[in-house]
């Protein structure tokens, strides 16, 4: 271990060096890149200064940036000023995931002059099957850095700024400040309010994707238009403007707890860059996704696009007589977390929960028990203790629920529950106790800290997810 650990340590400090030198490296090309470029407009490089036929270049661009992006420049959408304002534009992108990798690889190769990237999280084994930017060598570093590290290798003309810490309230506007478009590719809704708060206070669009087991989504919020030619100016409605009230926390899912096909945040995170480049390069509304939701379904390979509400003129934010006028606390608005971590549940008292030493000790000594696994079908598939029973959560209503009643009655060993985390299986198991006999309710127990702690405590080779 004592090995392991200083590679790790040497590893780690190595990539740290060889990241100051990419920056070292980028900043002394962006001072020499004026005077190639000034050269340049003034008919040609130094090779060629013998030449006496003047060569021209577009209005801003230098010979390596016409040579580099031309398969872009030759589409009439784009051509050489939509080239110049790629190259002049600020992007954020909040989130180096699934979305984010995507959306991030495509603009860089497409030549967005800075790229700002946030993350808080590290790079785990779990992420790579979808978040391109990262490989096995970077896990457990920031998921910015890492992804930073990768844009630098695929762009090196461009800027890019990894931010790797929480965008919360009390950051958010001076970091989004810097920036001309934002990109939401996170996946809670705590932090959708935000950045839509964020996008209307700082008048910065806002393109959000997301994506979930088979089906993903895109749309831009806050959309701004002084050169519309049918009015005067016009503003897209926010994300406040679409969903006036959070949905309660147990609606919302999570790539974590639901899954995810890797392709398909790969797909909305894709069409995030396309959209932000039409937008940098001048398309109208009428090209892109404002006032339009694009749906797209990976089981059977449909996209749909389906009309939304426009702009609410009594919304609180972005109305002309808004209640909200600053960034507020966005998980107690929505009653769930920002951050995706584990939550640690105490809704049973503890004569009722068993710790994982001790169930196995209960195993070993040949005592009886009714194992119940609460997880999805598809997970305990995956993995499971054997002996034990599968009751998912989500169907443990009606019939299922009063046949697993049924059968705790007629056992005489010991119920236990189990999840993944030790979360759910409290619920299940408060459920229970609520509604069977007393004489049953000292028999009924929870797996404390799931899963993963019989991982951690008993079992190392039983799969941590």
């Amino acid at each position: 271990m004592d090995l392991i650990n200083h590679l790790e340590q040497e590893i780690a400090e190595l990539k740290d060096t060889l990241q100051h030198k990419e920056q070292e490296l980028f900043e002394i090309k962006q001072k020499l890149l004026p005077t190639k470029q000034s050269n340049i407009e003034n008919g040609g490089d130094d090779q060629y200064s013998g030449n006496s036929t003047k060569v021209h270049f577009g209005d801003a661009l230098p010979k390596w940036a016409i040579e580099r992006y031309s398969r872009q420049i030759l589409l009439p959408d784009i051509g050489v000023q939509g080239q110049e304002r790629l190259m002049a534009a600020r992007v954020l992108i909040v989130g180096a995931g699934g979305l984010g990798c995507p959306a991030s690889v495509y603009l860089a190769g497409a030549g967005v002059g800075e790229i700002g990237i946030v993350d808080y999280d590290q790079v785990d084994v779990t992420n790579i099957h979808r978040q391109i930017l990262h490989c096995e060598k970077d896990q457990n570093l920031s998921k910015a850095q890492s992804a930073a590290n990768s844009l630098r290798s695929i762009n090196s003309k461009i800027k890019i700024t990894p931010y790797d810490f929480d965008l919360n309230p009390s950051n958010a506007l001076e970091v989004a400040g810097k920036y001309d478009l934002i990109l939401d590719c996170t996946d809670n809704v705590p932090t959708r309010y935000m950045l839509s708060d964020v996008s209307v206070l700082a008048k910065v669009p806002l393109i959000s994707g997301s994506a979930l087991k088979m089906e993903g989504q895109l749309t831009i919020y806050g959309y701004r238009d002084k050169r519309n030619v049918e009015e005067q100016s016009y503003i897209g409605p926010c994300y406040r403007c679409i969903f006036s009230t959070p949905p309660p926390p147990e609606a919302v899912g999570s790539c974590s707890a639901n899954g995810v096909a890797g392709p398909v945040p790969g797909v909305i995170g894709a069409l995030q860059a396309l959209e932000a480049i039409k937008l940098i390069v001048g398309q109208t509304r009428t090209h892109l996704l404002v006032e339009k939701m694009l749906l797209f379904d990976g089981d059977d390979s449909t996209f749909r696009t389906v009309k939304l509400r426009p702009r609410n003129p009594l919304c609180e934010i972005c109305s002309e007589s808004p209640k909200i006028t600053k960034l507020l606390d966005y998980e107690v608005l929505c009653k769930s977390q920002a951050k995706e971590k584990d939550l640690d549940l105490h809704i049973l008292p503890s004569e009722n929960r068993i710790s994982a030493k001790d169930l196995a000790k209960s195993l070993n000594a040949k005592e009886r028990h009714l194992l119940v696994d609460v997880r999805s079908e598809s997970e305990f598939n995956m993995c499971n203790i054997d002996g034990a029973v599968n009751y998912p959560l989500e169907k443990l209503h009606k019939k299922q629920f009063d046949e697993l009643l049924a059968r705790i009655r007629e056992c005489t060993s010991y119920v236990t529950f189990i999840c993944r985390r030790g979360n759910d299986s409290q619920v299940a198991a408060k459920r229970v106790l609520d509604q069977i006999e007393d004489k049953h309710r000292s028999r009924v127990k929870d797996l404390s800290g799931g899963l993963h702690a019989w991982a951690t405590d008993i079992d190392a080779d039983f799969p941590v997810y």
